[in-house]
């Protein structure tokens, strides 16, 4: 199985928006070890819905991850794959990327930092451009069934 897939929009923005998305995680996790590789609030209220957040994204992921199974990877497959649509992909397409989302918001909330919100807010719209592009292949490669899974389940969960 090839992990490293074709990007589904330009390369440049592809690698930059997931580039920065992880480095809102690291940040976090960092900061979670009280490691501040950025300037951060101290506000109470924050502390609790980023764990909320970043608990709620890190199971999204891990399911997600599970119902893809081998079919997981960064970027389009070059080879045949199987269309999924079980556990919570019954409940949103993209289970995995909202995952994602939840988790780099949980360090803009921790952080309460324009650095992490502006870097967060460009790695949630890369995000999006990708999914935009994953749609595309897979109405190419599954035609008809895709198209009728896509009527059925809300690309996220709104």
């Amino acid at each position: 199985m090839n992990l490293i897939g074709k990007p589904t929009i330009h390369p440049l923005l592809f690698y930059t928006g997931k580039l920065s998305g992880y480095f809102t995680w690291v940040a976090l996790l960092l900061g979670y070890c009280n490691v501040h590789v950025v300037k951060t609030t101290d506000l109470l209220w924050n502390r609790y819905i980023d764990i909320a957040l970043m608990l709620t994204g890190l199971i999204l992921i891990v399911v997600s991850s599970f119902s893809l199974g081998k079919s997981t990877r960064l970027g389009l497959p070059s080879e045949g794959t199987v269309m999924k649509t079980g556990g919570l992909y019954r409940l949103s397409r993209n289970p995995m990327y909202v995952g994602f989302n939840l988790i780099t918001i949980a360090s803009v909330v921790y952080f309460y930092n324009l650095i992490i919100l502006a870097l967060g807010i460009y790695s949630i719209l890369v995000y999006h451009l990708i999914i935009l592009g994953e749609e595309k292949f897979l109405e190419n490669r599954f035609g008809q069934e895709y198209l009728d899974y896509k009527r059925k389940v809300k690309r996220y969960w709104w």
